[in-house]
């Protein structure tokens, strides 16, 4: 999502899934279109090759919620280390929920469920729903 909370990429896939799997691809698209000040992601994109691509590869600033996996509670990796909640808070992390705003209007505008039949016609369903939810805006 760009400032005008427009999409600056989509990628399409089956079914619920984890989204660190989309995110080399939208990643990738979005670099092409724009580049952000900051990328604000939940922590369905919390990996440190994410926070690596936004720091070397785009030089911007990463704020990810981590996903902490480990018992004894601690964060692998150089970026994700620096995910605590006083820096999240620093941050604005909490800028998040214009995202959220614009997945749920997404929804409550064209509807959460696709009519076409066929594999290529219900990506491309998907793709329109995303395209003329962000020209109406």
């Amino acid at each position: 999502m760009i400032g005008s909370l427009l999409p600056s990429s989509v990628a399409l896939s089956w079914g619920p899934g984890n989204d660190k799997s989309e995110a080399p691809e939208v990643l990738a698209k979005a670099a092409n279109v724009n580049r952000p000040a900051v990328l604000f992601a939940d922590a369905g994109y919390d990996a440190e090759w994410v926070h690596e691509f936004c720091h070397e590869d785009w030089q911007v600033e990463s704020v990810i919620k981590p996903a902490v996996h480990r018992s004894d509670g601690q964060l692998n990796g150089a970026y994700r280390s620096q995910m605590t909640t006083e820096t999240l808070q620093d941050k604005n992390y909490g800028r998040r929920w214009l995202v959220e705003s614009f997945m749920s209007g997404l929804k409550r505008t064209t509807g959460s469920t696709l009519a076409a039949r066929s594999e290529h016609c219900l990506f491309v369903e998907a793709a329109i729903k995303v395209l003329a939810y962000a020209l109406r805006r």
